[in-house]
């Protein structure tokens, strides 16, 4: 069984590396990849350990990637890339979670004002990121403390979950907490030529979070840009959704790929390997590329 989706603390994670070295032996997973958030940290930091002590498995270099298509925020994954190669510019091309946050704050505060939406801390004064990381988290908590506040969203699940709010609402142009962060990444082919250029594999994840506008993101990519596999194995995918994916990359020569997206205690729901429960992934997908990538 193998995991190739998973987020350590120098990102959105809450577990260390070495937790989640245990975490994947504990499980007996062949092959692992750490996929930091817009960074290759994790890498550097198993550089200065021997990691056969914690795990037994290999581990594939990886790296998840913010950027936008066709006007929308998606990600994208990069696996056997050269960690020290892509840090480097990583560093010069994004900008900090906090930078982002202060972004966010200052546009998210204008858009509630204008709603006439309630809040106990109006001007978001008490967010702290080392509480919440993530400003829609404190944003949201924020809102969900007047009942009222609910008929502005367009989704239910987004009230009471922060990732969800985050994809269906502040990334969903229809919604009244539309924000534009596409400035805030860089574009989908600049993402494809950083992956490329430290010797990766490029992947897209995950393609049926978007919601309504998967199949416009979906389009978009296998139209205009030059991808390697896609994510087929993921945690909040339906059987449907699994086999609608594999049966489009079986057909047009993609490689395929799969992953949990474990956070750790900030998605509680998904388990490492097993993600809800619907994860068993095998090592044999690797097959068609894993001499590319090791």
């Amino acid at each position: 069984m193998i995991d190739l989706h998973m987020h350590s603390k120098y990102s959105d994670g809450t577990c260390s590396v070495k937790e989640l070295l245990k975490m994947a032996e504990d499980l007996n997973l062949e092959y692992i990849s750490i996929t930091d958030h817009n960074t290759c940290k994790a890498y550097e930091e198993l550089k200065t350990m021997d990691y056969k002590k914690y795990f037994s498995g290999k581990i594939i270099k990886g790296v998840e990637l913010n950027t936008s298509v066709g006007g929308f925020n998606i990600e994208l994954l990069g696996y056997g890339i050269e960690p020290e190669k892509l840090q480097e510019k990583l560093e010069k091309i994004y900008i900090t979670q906090k930078e982002i946050n202060e972004l966010e704050k200052e546009q998210l505060v204008k858009k509630c004002k204008s709603l006439g939406i309630v809040l106990d801390d109006p001007e978001m004064k008490k967010f702290n990121e080392q509480v919440h990381k993530y400003y829609s988290v404190y944003l949201l908590e924020q809102i969900r403390k007047e009942a009222g506040n609910r008929k502005y969203f367009t989704c239910d699940e987004a009230w009471e979950d922060a990732m969800v709010f985050y994809r269906k609402e502040m990334c969903n142009k229809k919604s009244k907490f539309y924000l534009d962060s596409t400035k805030f990444y860089p574009s989908m082919q600049e993402t494809i030529n950083l992956i490329r250029k430290a010797g990766g594999l490029v992947f897209v994840p995950h393609i049926y979070i978007y919601g309504e506008n998967s199949p416009i993101i979906f389009q978009e990519i296998v139209n205009n840009y030059d991808v390697e596999g896609f994510e087929c194995y993921y945690s909040k995918f339906t059987e449907e959704q699994t086999r609608s994916i594999l049966k489009y990359c079986k057909e047009n020569n993609y490689y395929i790929s799969g992953g949990s997206d474990f956070h750790g205690s900030i998605k509680p729901k998904i388990k490492m390997g097993t993600g809800m429960g619907n994860l068993s992934i095998s090592s044999d997908i690797l097959s068609p590329y894993l001499s590319l990538i090791s």
